[in-house]
């Protein structure tokens, strides 16, 4: 808990506080008149583990301050995945037998509010919000709300996510200190390519009687960021809307070049994709280094256990997304916002009293401080709030310290991309996750056996044609997407 909260909720227990707003000052007086029924606000979302305890661990300060004042009660139900929240939600508009009614507000992201909204679902946000308190956030997160293109609201930020990079420092510097190799390499996914076949070389070096048992260097997770991120960095972006269609941009010579960074390394043995996250994939030491989301830092291992069961304490460090050389810093932006379900005024009213309060800085910090997602306002002094939070509760992890400056940061001196909705959108990212990478484990696997037959890498790599692959992966994966598209 940040101090000015303590301080406030200090203030309120001794009943010296009487009134208190949201972030702004455009919906505060229009609340204060208490009703005999309290309005209840429901909210769905999809947290779980230490994000969904801290989000609940808010709710129920709202409810005890602001809420206890403006007779506003927050409910809040975590539907799992994000996936499950979608299903419910589907199972919701459809009316099907059992299924739940719709809440108050929901986590979305564009795509599923994409859907809603077409349905007449969603209401406007921008009535409840003043031009003052609509100024406090990050632009790109509210743009990402602006989709209906008519100046109206239809998702509101809550706390959002980009991608970083986290590296296995304690396994780094021996590696780099032998090999000459220095951070800055990591910079680009070119030098990523680089250094993951350097390491697979010196790990090979190791046990010099077992040729071509080198270890993977790198993982990702999102696999479609990399992608969508990627083709937009080199100057062809994949979906873009026209005349109300969405037009496909899946430039050969583009999709060419995040192969040969990608999938060719991959095939070598220089990356690697064993376990269902990339930061499971650190901490049993199949790759010291691995592309997460920002949300994911408390699960930032601080220890691998190894094969034969022996572990190995170890510091990670957290440094920003590579790009391409020679292009502009891009970075995915991601994690759901919250979209606000129609009904009646009251509760709308009360549903966007709890949205600001969340989102104002020191709360919004705090939820973001326990959970590793990034704040959405502005304002936000991420450094100095860490620093007063650090005194209260300096059990921290540093890699979750260095996961929000690191992310901050980028916020600031990166482009942050989001793919449009629309109608097959999910098919469409889901084509873009899949395709590459189930391609490139199964051809890997091919390696493997060719390796076990004799082969040595080069030749078993020529045997498999990379370019030859390229070339029908291409061609099956333009079509379902151009399919998706129309």
């Amino acid at each position: 808990m940040c101090l000015k909260q303590k301080m406030l909720l200090g203030l309120l227990a001794a009943g010296l506080l009487t009134g208190c707003g949201s972030q702004g000052s455009g919906m505060s007086s229009t609340m204060t008149e208490k009703q005999e029924e309290p309005v209840v606000v429901t909210v769905w979302n999809y947290y779980n583990g230490p994000q969904n305890e801290e989000f609940e661990h808010q709710v129920q300060q709202f409810n005890d301050t602001i809420g206890r004042e403006q007779n506003i009660i927050v409910e809040s139900v975590s539907m799992g995945a994000i996936q499950e929240l979608m299903q419910t939600v589907s199972d919701s508009v459809k009316k099907k037998a059992g299924a739940e009614s719709l809440p108050s507000l929901c986590a979305a992201y564009t795509d599923m509010a994409f859907k809603l909204n077409q349905k007449g679902l969603l209401a406007d946000m921008s009535p409840y919000l003043t031009e003052e308190e609509l100024g406090a956030y990050v632009d790109a997160y509210l743009d990402e709300g602006r989709f209906a293109g008519d100046g109206t609201i239809k998702i509101f930020p809550m706390a959002k996510s980009t991608e970083v990079m986290t590296l296995n420092q304690t396994a780094w510097e021996p590696f780099a200190a032998e090999t000459g190799t220095d951070l800055s390499e990591l910079s680009t996914w070119e030098g990523v390519a680089a250094v993951a076949e350097r390491y697979f070389q010196w790990t090979d070096e190791k046990t010099p009687g077992l040729a071509g048992d080198g270890e993977a260097f790198f993982g990702r997770d999102a696999f479609a960021n990399y992608l969508l991120v990627g083709s937009r960095q080199l100057g062809h972006e994949l979906f873009t809307m026209k005349d109300g269609s969405v037009v496909l941009d899946f430039d050969r010579d583009t999709m060419k070049k995040l192969w040969d960074y990608y999938y060719v390394p991959f095939v070598r043995g220089y990356y690697v994709c064993d376990g269902r996250f990339r930061s499971e994939d650190l901490k049993t030491g199949r790759l010291i280094a691995c592309v997460c989301s920002t949300s994911g830092a408390p699960y930032t291992p601080d220890m691998v256990v190894h094969e034969d069961g022996s572990r190995e304490a170890i510091t990670c460090m957290i440094l920003p997304l590579p790009n391409f050389a020679g292009t502009k810093p891009m970075a995915v932006q991601q994690g759901a916002g919250m979209v606000l379900l129609e009904g009646d005024d009251r509760t709308e009213q009360a549903a966007m009293e709890f949205l600001t309060w969340f989102t104002g800085t020191d709360v919004n910090l705090e939820f973001c401080l326990k959970s590793g997602y990034l704040p959405v306002t502005q304002e936000a002094d991420i450094e100095e709030y860490l620093n007063q939070e650090l005194k209260w509760e300096p059990e921290f992890s540093s890699a979750l310290r260095d996961n929000l400056l690191t992310g901050m940061e980028m916020t600031k001196t990166y482009e942050l991309c989001t793919m449009i909705p629309f109608e097959k959108g999910s098919e469409a990212r889901g084509e873009l996750d899949a395709g590459m990478t189930v391609r490139a484990e199964e051809d890997r696997e091919k390696v493997e056996r060719m390796l076990a037959g004799g082969m040595t890498l080069e030749e078993a790599v020529e045997r498999l044609d990379p370019d030859a692959q390229f070339e029908t992966w291409y061609e099956e994966t333009k079509e379902r997407l151009n399919t998706l598209v129309k």
